[in-house]
């Protein structure tokens, strides 16, 4: 971290290894608690759905025969990426302290992890278990990296309007990430589990587009985090790669399908990072040296 006042830095440091510790040891325990739970709602719907007396819900009945095989694959895969993210801030946490200027970006990264996990894990979690039916533990997840994510951004020394900016371009990486991985899930459930399959019923083309070419934009944000992190060009052409392919993405669904609102959230999310990307303000603060900043 790039900081002249060693106690900012340790006290930075020390909230990093904190939540990567909770990332590294919680995460586990938090998902042996839901994810069962999660499956069990999902199997006990879908037996309703089957056996309903409704023939529009018995019809439907495919289109989660198999989420439980979906979930219980993605819950442990954003849990290993987390607890990775963790061991990684837990290692070079050292550097970090130490003001070396590669760890910016590294630590940025793993701590965004985290975060889009448990943005992730809490859709299942809202549809299947839902608020008032106990603490909402996916947002522990997600805490867990964004606590020390903005506290890299905003304990920087920097100006004002170099923290805006920062705040704002890694605050629409990060929720256009996992909101494009969350709906690319979503259609691969449809591509997966339509009882028509193999065949491609009438408007089903579309999820091609909104699966696999909208999770290349994914991967794209995600690594233009760490490349902004590290204040390389490369993360500019990213970002905005990936704000393209996400827009494009979702405004082919929300045009051939329309079913609700979530393609064009995602949308106008991907908007949002290409207009980051393309306004001055932003691309000139986001790679200045915090330290020059006030010098």
């Amino acid at each position: 971290m790039q900081h002249p006042d060693q106690k900012v830095r340790l006290t930075v440091t020390v909230v990093l290894v904190v939540c990567a510790l909770l990332t590294t040891f919680g995460t586990p325990l938090i998902v042996k608690r839901i994810l069962p739970e999660i499956i069990d709602n999902q199997l006990a719907k879908f037996e309703k759905m089957s056996s309903s007396d409704n023939p529009e819900e018995v019809k439907k009945a495919p289109l989660i025969e198999d989420t439980p095989y979906l979930v219980s694959f993605f819950y442990p895969f954003w849990l290993a990426l987390s607890m990775f993210g963790g061991v990684v801030i837990l290692v070079i946490a050292k550097s970090f302290y130490e003001g070396k200027k590669w760890s910016r970006g590294i630590a940025l990264l793993a701590t965004s992890i985290p975060s889009m996990g448990g943005a992730y894990m809490l859709i299942p979690w809202i549809n299947f278990v839902g608020f008032g039916k106990g603490f909402p533990f996916p947002i522990a997840v997600a805490l867990f990296g964004l606590v020390p994510y903005f506290t890299i951004l905003l304990a920087e020394k920097a100006e004002a309007m170099t923290k805006l900016a920062n705040s704002m371009v890694f605050l629409a990486l990060g929720v256009t990430g996992a909101h494009s991985f969350t709906i690319g899930h979503a259609s691969l459930r449809f591509q997966w589990m339509h009882p028509a399959r193999p065949l491609w019923p009438e408007g089903m083309w579309v999820l091609w587009i909104s699966t696999q070419f909208m999770w290349l934009g994914t991967i794209c944000l995600v690594l233009a985090i760490y490349f902004f992190g590290a204040k390389k060009r490369t993360g500019w052409y990213l970002a905005l790669i990936g704000g393209l392919v996400v827009t494009i993405a979702n405004a082919w669904a929300e045009i051939v399908r329309g079913t609700g609102s979530d393609y064009l959230l995602g949308a106008i999310f991907g908007l949002i990072v290409i207009v980051l990307m393309l306004v001055p303000f932003f691309r000139d603060h986001i790679f200045d040296t915090p330290a020059a900043s006030t010098a």
